[in-house]
């Protein structure tokens, strides 16, 4: 069995549609706002101080894939989070989460909520399972 590192993934930006990104000041609110450690990720063009980069996929994944939880954006990565086997928070502006919304143990959150929304979602998300591989189970 795969061991879960400590700590929360994040994904803040989706190059490929700005009006899909929540504002980077609220992630980093929701980044103050949580009791345990915040990494985040970016892409090769993506400019994010303090960022892991990944310019592939497959070195991306097991990244995610250690993993407590992931928040991120209505994006691909978000997507790959759930795919992993680990929890999102995926937060949803003009889309549909009905139809985008990643599969698997996921709360969706809407721009217009708050940092302090988010972040209760994300601990209430962390808390309601353990974390090893095998819990992943696909939403109904």
């Amino acid at each position: 069995m795969r061991r879960r590192q400590a700590g929360i993934r994040r994904h803040p930006s989706f190059p490929g549609s700005r009006k899909k990104n929540w504002p980077l000041e609220r992630f980093q609110e929701v980044a103050r706002l949580l009791p345990f450690p915040v990494r985040w990720c970016a892409g090769p063009d993506e400019h994010l101080e303090g960022a892991v980069r990944f310019d592939t996929l497959s070195a991306l994944i097991p990244w995610l894939a250690s993993a407590r939880l992931f928040i991120g954006n209505d994006s691909g990565v978000s997507h790959l989070a759930a795919a992993c086997g680990v929890p999102v928070v995926a937060i949803f502006g003009p889309t549909d989460p009905r139809v985008w919304s990643p599969r698997g143990h996921v709360r969706v959150m809407r721009f217009e909520d708050s940092p302090e929304a988010v972040t209760a979602a994300a601990e209430s998300l962390r808390l309601s399972r353990s974390f090893p591989a095998s819990a992943h189970r696909p939403a109904p």
